[in-house]
């Protein structure tokens, strides 16, 4: 055969593959309407594990790499499930929503997300122009609060005052100890509790991406805002409130500050950005996308995140002391120090 035979070949081939998948994807809104139907969570994993071991069973039985067929069957999983958890889901129990700062990206994209699965959404927030106000959130029986954490801790307390005695009062801030005092006051009274979903509103899903239920003190609050989320297909992981921000100073934290001394380096190198990328190896390339991504992002937000965790000068201080060791290290004419650093980071990720 020759050689634009071949290629020929091949373009009928992806053609095919492509129709293929479009079926697929075709197929699994079937499987999402059906879910809807039934009320049934968005993912399976016990299904999505058999079919991950399909691919790789066919890929080892027709000598193909089943490392290269689980990559691809996740894909289309991910395809697929963001397909269903995109459907209109209406809950069996409908509530009476009320987002404040509702206008703002993440808190339209939770309007949106309980809108959509049938819930009465009423948004406040003045730039939407609709006329509502703080004092509206008295008739919700659901109050999220979605601003900047610098002004969350203050309205928290407003609706304490506001909102209905049986309402489930929740904040999707990304960090708690500015505010953890009236939580824990609130949630020995009242139905209120703290997410933080690890995702922004970018996300075309919640599906496979972690969200964070933070416990202040009030049961009901966790299991109820479990159940209004638990459908739409996220890991959920609940916690006391109090080990929250530890945690983010290094998942929020520590990697901010890894990217952003990361790309002042580059900025100070002297390096053009085009001709730094011309020379780029693949784990550079990953970073520097990664950099790109968080240089693009809210400085004003990234500052709170960093300035307000109470935890950051722990993280700061560790963050510090190990570039300090991995230069001392790289300075060494010794090698032992070094390997010692790579030695102990494999063992942690193993």
């Amino acid at each position: 055969m020759e050689l634009d035979q071949i290629r020929e070949e091949i373009r009928r081939t992806d053609l095919q593959i492509l129709e293929l998948t479009k079926r697929r994807l075709e197929l699994a809104k079937e499987v999402g309407r059906n879910k809807v139907g039934t009320n049934s969570a968005v993912r399976n994993i016990e299904v999505e594990n058999r079919v991950i071991d399909r691919y790789r069973g066919f890929a080892l039985e027709n000598g193909m790499n089943p490392v290269c067929a689980e990559t691809i069957c996740k894909i289309l999983m991910q395809e697929s499930i963001e397909a269903q958890a995109a459907l209109p889901r209406v809950d069996a129990a409908s509530r009476h929503i009320a987002v404040i700062g509702g206008y703002g990206k993440m808190g339209r994209w939770f309007a949106d997300l309980f809108r959509q699965s049938g819930h009465r959404v009423d948004i406040i927030d003045p730039s939407s122009g609709n006329g509502l106000t703080v004092e509206d959130a008295k008739w919700a029986d659901t109050v999220i609060v979605s601003i900047p954490i610098s002004r969350t801790g203050a309205m928290l307390e407003k609706l304490d005052s506001i909102c209905r005695d049986d309402a489930l009062i929740f904040d999707v801030s990304s960090l708690k100890s500015p505010f953890i005092s009236v939580l824990r006051d609130m949630g020995s009274r009242r139905k209120v509790c703290s997410i933080h979903p690890m995702f922004g509103p970018s996300a075309g899903s919640m599906y496979d991406r972690n969200l964070i239920v933070c416990d202040c003190g009030n049961g009901d609050a966790v299991r109820e805002a479990t159940e209004l989320i638990q459908n739409h297909g996220a890991n959920i992981r609940t916690m006391p409130i109090e080990d929250h921000d530890r945690y983010m100073s290094y998942v929020l934290g520590l990697s901010h500050a890894v990217n952003i001394a990361f790309f002042t380096v580059l900025e100070r190198s002297g390096v053009d950005y085009t001709d730094m990328r011309s020379v780029a190896s693949t784990t550079f390339n990953k970073l520097m996308d990664t950099n790109v991504s968080v240089a693009m992002e809210d400085p004003y937000l990234y500052y709170e995140i960093q300035h307000m965790n109470a935890n950051r000068e722990s993280m700061l201080r560790e963050f510090n002391e190990s570039v300090n060791d991995v230069v001392n290290a790289a300075l060494d004419d010794n090698p032992q120090a070094f390997k010692e650093l790579m030695d102990r980071g494999r063992e942690y990720f193993t």
